[in-house]
């Protein structure tokens, strides 16, 4: 007779998580037991979340449409740990698996594990020390596809990634760039999904709400059809 595995439920923030980063989380997990339980949540009708969609269906992942309750603030966070504790008093898999790197789920691997469930945790290594420090084990996912499991007993020790990540300047360089039209201008909704996909980046990362509030904090942009869904951006000439 042999052991059932351990059941798993893995639960990930599209919008604190690099579309990525799924096959290097599921192949990750295979070594902790049976991933019975596959749920990613977001606003699904947003520009930068709609490659997800093809790619879930093929992973086996249930998409949760997460709809933003007020214009440039999201309630993903609270859908995933309202379905989380009810999982763990329904289905109760013994372990958890959280892909995101928002702080804002220290609280939730915090009551996980004082209930006796093992709590893995996967996100960038600038994930803040609270959360990945609440988590038994958190795995830093490297831009260049490298992760670096840590134990997580008190303290979390945040790993320097083989290739450095690029400077922020860099990448919204990059990402211009990639998305621009002859004229060199690129919608914002592109330039956050090109971040968010390639360097798992996000605007509350650079302490803003929107990524339009980073790049006009920034000099050397000039902007077009702002306060609106298309708005755009474009390196000014001469920068």
């Amino acid at each position: 007779m042999t052991d059932t595995p351990p059941t798993i439920a893995l639960l990930v923030d599209a919008d604190n998580a690099a579309l990525g980063s799924l096959d290097e989380v599921l192949a990750a997990l295979t070594k902790h037991g049976q991933v019975q339980i596959r749920r990613a949540y977001g606003n699904w009708f947003k520009t930068a979340l709609r490659s997800w969609d093809a790619e879930l269906n093929r992973r086996g992942f249930r998409a949760i449409q997460q709809s933003d309750p007020v214009k440039g603030k999201n309630a993903t966070d609270l859908a995933l740990v309202i379905d989380a504790v009810d999982l763990h008093h329904t289905v109760a898999p013994e372990i958890f698996a959280l892909v995101s790197s928002d702080s804002d789920y220290t609280p939730l691997a915090h009551y996980l594990r004082e209930r006796g469930v093992k709590v893995l945790g996967f996100g960038r290594p600038t994930t803040a020390p609270s959360f990945q420090a609440a988590c038994t084990t958190f795995t830093a996912i490297h831009g260049n596809g490298a992760s670096t499991p840590s134990s997580t007993a008190g303290t979390a020790k945040q790993k320097t990634a083989t290739n450095p990540q690029p400077t922020l300047t860099e990448m919204l360089a990059g990402a211009i760039a990639k998305n621009a039209d002859k004229q060199g201008w690129a919608r914002v909704s592109a330039v956050a999904n090109h971040l968010r996909q390639h360097y798992g980046q996000t605007s509350r990362d650079h302490g803003k709400a929107t990524w339009t509030k980073v790049l006009k904090a920034l000099p050397g942009y000039e902007f077009r059809n702002e306060g609106t869904t298309s708005v755009s951006v474009r390196v000014k000439p001469g920068s």
